[in-house]
């Protein structure tokens, strides 16, 4: 797989502004609150694997809570740094799957980044490792079923062959390539439980934006915001859904001691 490092250090100047996009901030938003409704109390500790340049790691410590972050991307490292030092966080250099963290994390969050690790069920068996008893996993990653129905309705339909065959997709960003794996609901929440995580639930985010389109989905969020985000939140809801969301958000909580949200 081509590593997803050369295109992040290339997006990490923009990267807050890469999220302005309508859909982009809409799914953004959409995990913020479907995660936020599973952490733990503060000053619990949590971990940000690939935390970029900390977008969700100065909501977190807003919140009160000890942040971890995980970062192998120099660009994004160098961006994160140009924000006021806090002593609440700490960064981790180095690629989620090195780090050596201690199993004390009440929520381990892979927001966007799982999808670019070489196996993605040796990664989430060790992101839960970090996890304290009761602490939650939360992984967001693109749907392979998503994009496939995507591609067929662009009439891509040898594209959409290949990605079904593959399992793997292409993200193209400033004449760069990185490779990721796409994944579904099934394999997903199958790596979650061999993990040993308990309460594995799949959330699709942004149903609507296959059948929609691009354009359509846009206009929408730009013209009536809040009443399309509440239609997908409906729809996230289904777990008959799930894989049809353009991103997938996964959680999964590990056994033990009782939750303290």
């Amino acid at each position: 797989m081509r590593p997803s490092r050369p295109l992040y250090d290339a997006l990490a100047d923009g990267y807050e502004e890469h999220f302005a996009v309508p859909h982009r901030r809409a799914y953004d938003d959409l995990a913020w609150e479907q995660t936020a409704a599973l952490l733990p109390q503060p000053p619990d500790r949590i971990v940000d694997a690939g935390c970029g340049v900390g977008r969700w790691a100065r909501r977190l410590r807003s919140l009160g809570y000890d942040v971890t972050g995980v970062e192998q991307s120099p660009g994004m490292i160098a961006a994160l740094r140009r924000h006021p030092s806090d002593p609440g966080f700490t960064l981790v250099e180095g690629s989620m799957t090195d780090a050596q963290l201690p199993p004390d994390a009440g929520m381990v969050l892979a927001m966007g980044s799982l999808q670019y690790t070489d196996d993605p069920e040796a990664a989430i068996a060790h992101l839960a490792g970090w996890l304290r008893p009761g602490g939650v996993l939360a992984v967001l990653v693109d749907s392979l079923v998503a994009l496939v129905l995507e591609l067929l309705r662009d009439g891509r339909e040898q594209e959409a062959r290949q990605r079904l065959t593959t399992r793997r997709g292409v993200w193209r960003q400033h004449g760069l390539e990185a490779d990721l794996h796409l994944l579904d609901r099934a394999r997903l929440e199958a790596a979650f439980t061999a993990a040993g995580l308990t309460d594995v639930r799949t959330r699709g985010l942004l149903v609507t934006a296959t059948p929609l389109g691009r354009d359509e989905l846009t206009r929408r969020l730009t013209t009536d915001r809040e009443a399309h985000l509440a239609l997908e939140r409906q729809l996230l809801e289904s777990p008959l859904l799930a894989d049809t969301g353009k991103q997938l958000l996964v959680t999964g909580r590990r056994p033990g001691a009782a939750c303290l949200s």
